[in-house]
């Protein structure tokens, strides 16, 4: 397989090994706890889940050949294939490459801080344009309201004079009518008087 000097390799969840081994996941975690209690180390993601690469498979394999042989237990297996597979392992090229990967994140985030940052002050910027509007909006809402009370105002008083005027018209129309009723009756009692020679 590729990558035992040192290339980088591929890694593997406990799953897609469990597959590619035709065993159970939790025995691929048994395995690596045995592998772990004779100070093998796992490449780990920032969760701290375990992740395998092509040398721990064969490391996995070889396990399982050794366990079949009579008389070999898990432990006696495990402790044997450590110290050949530590020579042959690049947990610190995948340390290296994890470390790598976290400050090429690091970037990625600081980017993304960025551009979260000038987005938040052009929304700033356009809350600060609204605010502006709503209080010119304001002043001219006010404005109009006062337009319309003094409209209000100037209406009521021009119905009271309106009014006024047309309770003086019907007192003056009641009085010229009155003047001429008594007009037609001075008439007529002048008529009289005069047939009468009064």
């Amino acid at each position: 397989m590729e990558g035992l000097q040192g290339d980088i390799e591929r890694l593997y969840s406990p799953g897609e090994v469990a597959l590619h081994l035709d065993i159970e996941r939790q025995t691929v975690t048994k395995y690596a706890r045995i592998f772990e209690d004779n100070s093998y180390n796992f490449h780990k993601d920032e969760k701290g889940n375990r992740t395998y690469t092509d040398t721990n498979i064969m490391m996995f394999k070889d396990l399982i050949n050794q366990r079949n042989k009579p008389g070999v237990t898990l432990e006696s297996a495990a402790k044997s294939l450590v110290a050949i597979y530590k020579k042959k392992t690049i947990t610190t090229s995948v340390t290296t490459l994890h470390t790598e990967n976290k400050q090429y994140n690091q970037v990625i985030d600081n980017n993304l801080v960025e551009e979260l940052m000038r987005k938040l002050d052009a929304l700033a910027e356009e809350n600060k344009e609204i605010k502006e509007h709503l209080k010119k909006q304001e002043s001219f809402n006010k404005a109009l309201v006062e337009q319309l009370q003094q409209f209000d105002r100037g209406s009521k008083e021009r119905h009271n004079q309106l009014t006024q005027s047309l309770r003086e018209s019907m007192e003056n129309q009641k009085l010229i009518a009155a003047a001429a009723e008594e007009q037609k009756k001075e008439q007529k009692k002048g008529f009289f008087a005069r047939l009468l020679g009064l």
